[in-house]
C-alpha cells in the first residue's frame, strides 16, 4: 500500500514538474504582450480591458480606444461586422477579417486583417499612419508606439527613437511598406452585384466578365468564396445563407498582381 502510494505522490510530483515551463512561457508571452503602451502627443492612452499584441510580427491596438483619443466618433454595426470612424469630414470604414479600409470612398490596404480579440477591434499600427495619417515612431527601449499630430513631427524625444526602427522587424514603422503598384483587371462599371431577402436567408448574385485563367473571390462579412471563371471569361456567384451584408470584395489576381474591388449590393425587392 505504501508503495502505491509513494508511487503516486511520484507521478503527480513530476506532472506538475513538466508544466512548470510551459505555465512559465505563457505567463512570459502575456508580460511581453502586455507591456507594450501607446502614447499620443505624449500623453499615455488608456486600454480597460483588451491591451495591444504582437501577432506575427506586426503590432495590433485596440481601435476605439486610440480613435477616441484622437477625436473621432466610432461606430460598431454588428449585423456587418463593421467599424466607422469619423471625425469633421473624414469617414474611415473597416470591416472586420478584410485586410482593407476604406477612407472617403479610397481603398487602403493591410498587412493584417482586421479582427475581433476580447470582444474588441484590433487594427495594424501601421493603419494609424496610413489611413488616420498621423506620425507613428516606436520606443524600442519603453516597448511604447508613439503616436503624434503631423505638425508636431520632428521634435527631439521623436528623433531620438526614430533611430532604432530598421532593426526591430515588430516596429510600427517597419510595418508600412510600399504598396503594390494598382492594376485593373476588372472594371468595376461591369459587375452587376444584386441582394435580397428572404425568409430569414440572404441572397446574393454577382456577376460579370473577365480575362480567362483570372483567379476570382468574393468576401462577404467574414467568410470567402472562390468564383470559376469559364472559358469564355463570364463569372457569376451565387450565395443563399444567413449572412447579411450591404457590400462585398472582389479579389481578382493573376500572379503576384491583384485587383481589390469593393461594391455596395442594389437590393431586390
Amino acid at each position: 500500500m505504501k508503495k502505491v502510494m509513494m508511487k503516486r505522490k511520484a507521478t503527480a510530483l513530476i506532472l506538475g514538474l513538466s508544466l512548470v515551463p510551459m505555465a512559465a512561457v505563457f505567463s512570459m508571452s502575456a508580460s511581453a504582450a502586455s507591456a507594450i503602451q501607446v502614447e499620443y502627443n505624449q500623453s499615455n492612452i488608456v486600454f480597460p480591458d483588451q491591451k495591444p499584441i504582437l501577432q506575427k510580427n506586426r503590432t495590433l491596438v485596440p481601435i476605439r480606444p486610440i480613435a477616441e483619443s484622437l477625436g473621432f466618433e466610432v461606430d460598431w454595426n454588428e449585423v456587418n461586422r463593421t467599424v466607422i470612424i469619423k471625425k469633421g469630414s473624414d469617414q474611415v470604414r473597416l470591416v472586420v477579417s478584410q485586410k482593407l479600409a476604406r477612407k472617403n470612398g479610397e481603398t487602403i490596404q493591410l498587412d493584417v486583417p482586421t479582427q475581433i480579440v476580447n470582444k474588441r477591434t484590433m487594427v495594424p499600427v501601421r493603419f494609424i499612419a496610413e489611413a488616420l495619417q498621423y506620425d507613428v515612431n516606436w520606443d524600442q527601449e519603453a516597448q511604447t508606439v508613439l503616436i503624434a499630430d503631423p505638425a508636431s513631427a520632428g521634435t527631439p524625444s521623436e528623433n531620438k527613437t526614430a533611430t532604432a526602427q530598421t532593426t526591430q522587424p515588430e516596429q510600427p514603422e517597419a510595418e508600412i511598406k510600399q504598396q503594390k503598384e494598382e492594376v485593373t483587371f476588372i472594371d468595376p462599371e461591369e459587375i452587376t452585384a444584386n441582394s435580397a431577402n428572404l425568409m430569414g436567408l440572404g441572397i446574393y448574385i454577382i456577376k460579370g466578365k473577365a480575362e480567362p485563367g483570372l483567379e476570382i473571390s468574393v468576401q462577404l462579412a467574414d467568410k470567402t468564396y472562390d468564383v470559376e471563371v469559364a472559358s469564355d471569361g463570364s463569372y457569376k456567384f451565387e450565395l443563399m445563407d444567413k449572412i447579411f451584408a450591404d457590400g462585398y470584395t472582389l479579389t481578382v489576381s493573376d500572379g503576384d498582381q491583384e485587383q481589390i474591388i469593393e461594391g455596395e449590393f442594389t437590393k431586390r425587392n
